[in-house]
């Protein structure tokens, strides 16, 4: 059985934000007065800082567009510096080598192709694995086609679900009579990450006076501290997650999701992401056991073995020596066996 090997994370101590008051989400508007103190002047500075980019930022839009994109190289480049921050590099690859900003600005533009939305891979195999030799019991030399790249078709309720999750649900007159009874419509997620990267500049400026992905990463740490305590208000459509709580999700997923999506990036053919983690995703058409018909049994394949211990375990003498898990993956299997025991015999009421 192989163990998961989960990236080292720093442990997150519970302390004050240091968001300035004035850049929350829910902040009162300044009374107008003819006087700014040195936070209301850095704040300032960075809108007008902005405001002066949005004839640049236009004609990068128009630019973006053009080549089927949705992010700017500019909100692409501040997406990859905030990736980095949730799963840094070190003697692994951090998110931005796993290509997680990628994964993120196919996903925002998903529609803007000709061909069908890239929304969900094809099947059943990749290429990654051989077809069986039946004969021999082994792997063969033949490769099927990738079908992970071809992405299938979407039903009506697929299109009309995920439009309104990109464009927002007032885009889609199916789901748009409806948001009264949600309280209000859902935000896309093309707006949520536009006005979200906006937002991580404007705390960036006024925390440091420069824009996120100019900053060292121990001042980006910094600023994305700030940035999840309190810059952005909780989606009720979305179960109460904030801009941040999304980007951690979606860098998740582009490290960790098959490579066709976008991210997890390659190396010698393997999945870098997996390689990180203990994953080998897809294994068929090859399998674990291979049938022969010489033999007319199954026959295990030596570098997976499924009655006898894995090869990187076994000790001197052949004694078992299990690999250990890291401290988080300990601590998820302590939470697993946690959940267990509330539901008793593991069924759940």
């Amino acid at each position: 059985m192989i163990r998961l090997r989960l990236p080292k994370l720093p442990r997150v101590e519970p302390t004050e934000s240091p968001l300035p008051p004035e850049l929350r989400w829910d902040a009162p508007r300044p009374p107008a007065t003819g006087w700014l103190n040195r936070r209301q002047f850095l704040k300032a500075a960075g809108l007008v800082v902005a405001a002066l980019t949005l004839p640049v930022r236009r004609v990068e839009r128009a630019y973006a567009a053009a080549r089927g994109h949705f992010l700017t190289r500019s909100e692409f480049l501040t997406v990859e510096a905030l990736c980095e921050r949730i799963i840094p590099g070190d003697a692994d690859p951090g998110a931005a080598s796993l290509g997680a900003a990628r994964y993120i600005g196919r996903m925002l533009s998903a529609f803007d192709h000709r061909n069908r939305p890239r929304i969900y891979a094809g099947g059943p195999f990749s290429s990654r694995n051989p077809y069986p030799d039946n004969a021999t019991g082994t792997p063969s030399k033949q490769r099927p086609a990738n079908d992970f790249r071809t992405f299938i078709p979407l039903t009506r309720l697929q299109e009309i679900n995920w439009r309104a999750e990109l464009y927002g649900s007032a885009t889609v007159p199916e789901l748009a009579a409806l948001d009264a009874q949600f309280g209000g419509p859902k935000i896309g997620l093309r707006d949520v990450y536009r006005s979200g990267l906006a937002k991580v500049d404007q705390v960036a400026h006024a925390m440091f006076g420069a824009a996120f992905v100019d900053l060292a990463p121990a001042d980006q740490d910094t600023v994305f501290k700030a940035l999840d305590g309190g810059a952005f208000a909780p989606d009720p459509r979305r179960g109460g997650m904030t801009f941040i709580d999304l980007l951690i999700q979606h860098t998740l997923e582009g490290c960790f999701a098959p490579p066709e999506y976008g991210g997890n990036r390659r190396k010698k053919g393997r999945p870098l992401g997996w390689a990180m983690i203990g994953l080998e995703g897809d294994s068929q058409p090859l399998g674990y056991s291979i049938f022969s018909t010489a033999l007319n049994d199954y026959v295990e394949r030596p570098d997976h073995p499924m009655s006898t211990p894995n090869p990187d375990e076994l000790g001197p003498g052949g004694m078992i020596v299990p690999k250990p898990l890291s401290p988080d993956g300990q601590q998820i299997q302590n939470n697993i066996a946690l959940f267990a025991s509330v539901f008793g015999d593991g069924r759940c009421p």
